[in-house]
């Protein structure tokens, strides 16, 4: 049950650091995106706290990396070998990685972090080229 409830706290969070590094992107202020996201209904009490240590950049551990990206990885072994495929939990996991290189030490929230130096840089995380329009239905 750990493994299942943590697979859905990383990939929230992944999805949360992305959504940040949009709104910072489109121009929205970062306290405020940080204050009225985590009054909304779609952000785990959880996370709530997440979003408040973001907003003082502070990724000390509370659930460190290394951790969240060992429950990632035993998570994907158990669903491989269910035959569950888990692109999500795949995609945060990968990117975990990659922070937990630079920030070993730090809260799996630090992916907030790389999203927003992945968008500041323009570098994209994602391989697959992204539609110049959505098509109106």
């Amino acid at each position: 049950m750990k493994l299942v409830v943590n697979a859905v706290l990383g990939v929230s969070m992944q999805a949360i650091a992305e959504a940040l590094a949009l709104g910072e992107s489109l121009g929205l202020e970062r306290e405020h995106l940080l204050k009225v996201l985590s009054q909304t209904a779609v952000i785990a009490p959880a996370q709530r706290d997440k979003l408040l240590r973001a907003a003082a950049d502070d990724y000390s551990p509370q659930f460190p990396m290394a951790l969240m990206n060992k429950d990632f990885r035993l998570v994907l072994e158990r669903a491989a070998a269910a035959g569950v495929p888990m692109p999500a939990t795949a995609a945060a996991y990968q990117m975990n990685v990659a922070q937990a290189a630079k920030h070993p030490a730090q809260d799996y929230s630090s992916v907030i972090v790389q999203m927003r130096e992945l968008s500041a840089s323009g570098a994209s995380a994602n391989p697959v080229e992204q539609p110049a329009r959505v098509p109106s239905q």
